[in-house]
């Protein structure tokens, strides 16, 4: 993520990521079945840093926000995974 836009919405998804991580970490170390997104995290995370896999993950989260609020739909990890939208294209304007 870059410095560029909103501080407070910049921090709120780091803090979610953190959150999101710790749960994740958690939940590996009781043995549970860790899938998606939070797998996709702790793997970030073993190759890197925490906070470096913390920046990734609010950064997908940040992607996520915006695929949710331009298509129109809710985020359903299962079905993004076999089958791809057919988006419209939006012009900025200028």
């Amino acid at each position: 993520m870059s410095k560029k836009g909103d501080r407070y919405v910049r921090m709120l998804l780091t803090h979610g990521a953190r959150s999101v991580l710790r749960a994740a970490k958690v939940a590996d170390g009781a043995g549970k079945d860790i899938c998606g997104i939070r797998r996709w995290a702790l793997d970030v995370q073993g190759r890197s840093n925490h906070n470096k896999a913390t920046c990734a993950l609010a950064n997908k989260l940040a992607r996520i926000c915006f695929a949710t609020l331009r298509d129109h739909a809710p985020f359903d990890e299962a079905t993004r995974l076999t089958k791809k939208q057919n988006r419209q294209s939006f012009v900025m304007p200028t």
